[in-house]
């Protein structure tokens, strides 16, 4: 139930070394539906989700973070629950959201979680750092792994920590 990438077998050696440097350790939130390994206990947050997939045009979001020598590591987590938000559209938007943030350096459609296909992007932000999002749209929640790698950090995960804190997620109910 990990998030598969068409490229994952390159990143096996460098999730390891960041597993066995940092002492990370998986946290489990049912209420949002998903597991995933962090460095250190993240910080739970809600807030507004904008979107224009819904007439009411926001719903809730829970963000579940930690901050690792300046990286920021999050599962952000939208709930359309209740609402007929299309996938893809839905995907796409917060794709956009993204793109508007840095310029695009690599993107992938063939990111998975389980067999719900998403999408991957990562975006340098124009001050040496980067942006790396896995987009998906299962069981009406919009979630993204998200983490910020800014220039300068001292996360001793380095840039391997990025892909795995991706494999590390997986969901904890049967889509």
């Amino acid at each position: 139930m990990r998030i598969g990438l068409i490229f994952a077998p390159l990143l096996i050696g460098g999730a390891g070394q960041a597993a066995d440097s940092g002492g990370w350790r998986e946290f489990s939130y049912p209420e949002s539906g998903f597991a995933a390994e962090y460095p250190s206990q993240p910080t739970a947050e809600t807030r507004d989700y904008h979107t224009a997939q819904i007439p009411e045009g926001v719903v809730n979001e829970r963000i579940y973070w930690v901050n690792s020598g300046g990286v920021i590591y999050a599962v952000e987590v939208a709930d359309f629950s209740g609402s007929s938000a299309d996938k893809d559209r839905t995907i796409e938007e917060a794709a956009r959201n993204l793109l508007m943030q840095g310029r695009m350096t690599h993107d992938e459609s063939g990111a998975r979680v389980d067999f719900n296909y998403g999408r991957e992007i990562r975006i340098e932000d124009g001050a040496g750092g980067s942006i790396t999002d896995a987009i998906f749209f299962i069981g009406h929640k919009l979630y993204q792994l998200r983490v910020n790698f800014p220039a300068g950090n001292t996360d001793p995960a380095g840039s391997s920590g990025i892909h795995f804190f991706q494999q590390t997620f997986r969901l904890l109910n049967s889509y």
